[in-house]
């Protein structure tokens, strides 16, 4: 009885000494102080979870995966609060496809929020899977059919399918019966962005004021959109004063070393990149402006080299994606930038000029010609008649086939 009292008692010691530990900023001392709490209650998954939040607090995602799956091997059954948090870190380390796993196991046990199931079918579209996306939202539009923030997923997904036509009717009803519904604005606002629209992409997202414009999402469209036009003094302003409200926004300081760059502020550029991949070595952005610095110095291979981190640390990387499809095809890597520039059409950010390109390289092949007629009949709804579309429309389509004669046999030297 005294040895089990003693165990009892160093184990809530240990657990009291992480916490400290946490509450001192010291997570990786956090980290061994619950593993030594959990070697001494090894049927008790507490400090497994505390573990977990130490070492991601740390920055040490993979071990935090690690930590949870040894708690979730001791919890009954699949317990959802250690599936969401494994969802968190799957996404903090850019594995998509654990995640939406994850995810689908807890949406067919009925564990999700509504908010998180219009995440997970996002998050499907976003991952190049439609029909899926639209299973997540059965429940919620069977219940409520006219809910607007699944109508505005409805939209994204309809966006990815390619049914864009469709998808702008959508957007353009869920704003005017919801003005103030920004996930449709700004879902509104990329698609004239990507569709070659920057200037109207600019009116568009004037329409939101007040603190919504102050808002990360928010400043950084309007970024994308402002260097889109070249107006990157502008993008500079902003993106500086939302690193003000957000010094710890590396998508900001990311953009903010682009918009550097393209400014002429190699300088600037480069130190704002290295204060961004001190706070994550793995940045995408980061990686993809150090990229960009060494392609207008002419160092292509460095810079796909760059390029190739960024996807590395995020294949969904639009940006990254936007550059190596290019670079591939200058170096005759036809079937690699065919890989590229499907990824952008299935994530939905395929500029107009990367949706014609796809389609000419199916042409081209002879190859996927469904995908790339749904392509040009799309481009063709916007510009009916456009003869570029009209002849790519041609080269895409399938020769008829001859059907063979159904008429008479004729035998001949037959007995008579």
């Amino acid at each position: 009885m005294a040895a089990v009292q003693t165990r009892a008692e160093t184990y809530e010691s240990r657990l009291g000494e992480g916490r400290t530990f946490m509450a001192s900023n010291q997570p990786e001392r956090a980290a061994k102080a619950f593993r030594a709490a959990s070697n001494l209650a090894r049927e008790n998954p507490e400090p497994l979870l505390l573990m977990a939040e130490a070492h991601r607090a740390a920055g040490n995602d993979a071990a935090a995966i690690l930590a949870l799956k040894e708690a979730e091997a001791i919890a009954p059954g699949n317990d959802p609060v250690i599936q969401k948090q494994m969802v968190d870190l799957y996404l903090g380390q850019n594995h998509v496809d654990e995640a939406i796993a994850a995810l689908v196991t807890l949406r067919d046990a009925e564990q999700l929020s509504d908010k998180e199931i219009l995440a997970l079918a996002r998050l499907q579209a976003r991952n190049g899977d439609p029909q899926g996306a639209f299973k997540s939202l059965e429940p919620i539009q069977t219940q409520r059919p006219d809910d607007p923030e699944a109508k505005t997923v409805e939209a994204e997904i309809l966006l990815v399918k390619g049914d864009e036509v469709l998808a702008a009717k959508l957007m353009d009803r869920l704003i005017e019966e919801n003005p103030n519904l920004i996930a449709a604005h700004l879902l509104r606002v990329r698609y004239f962005l990507n569709s070659g629209y920057p200037e109207v992409a600019e009116q568009d997202i004037a329409t939101i004021t007040g603190a919504d414009a102050k808002k990360p999402e928010v400043v950084l469209l309007h970024a994308r959109i402002l260097a889109k036009l070249e107006h990157h003094e502008q993008a500079a302003e902003i993106l500086t004063q939302l690193v003000e409200e957000h010094p710890d926004n590396t998508d900001a300081l990311g953009m903010l070393a682009e918009a550097k760059l393209n400014i002429g502020k190699n300088t600037e550029a480069q130190a704002l990149v290295d204060r961004v991949l001190r706070i994550d070595a793995r940045a995408p952005r980061a990686l993809y402006v150090r990229g960009r610095a060494s392609e207008i110095q002419g160092d292509k291979r460095s810079a796909e080299e760059s390029y190739g981190y960024a996807l590395s640390a995020d294949p969904h990387f639009a940006p990254a994606l936007s550059r190596m499809w290019r670079m591939q095809q200058e170096g005759g890597e036809k079937a690699e930038a065919q890989k590229s520039l499907e990824q952008l059409y299935k994530l939905g950010e395929a500029s107009l000029e990367e949706k014609i390109a796809l389609a000419e390289i199916y042409a081209q092949g002879k190859t996927n010609s469904e995908r790339g007629l749904k392509i040009v009949d799309e481009l063709l709804k916007r510009e009916p008649g456009n003869p570029k579309y009209v002849a790519l429309k041609a080269a895409l389509t399938p020769a008829p086939v001859k059907k063979k004669s159904s008429g008479p046999i004729i035998l001949r030297g037959g007995r008579h």
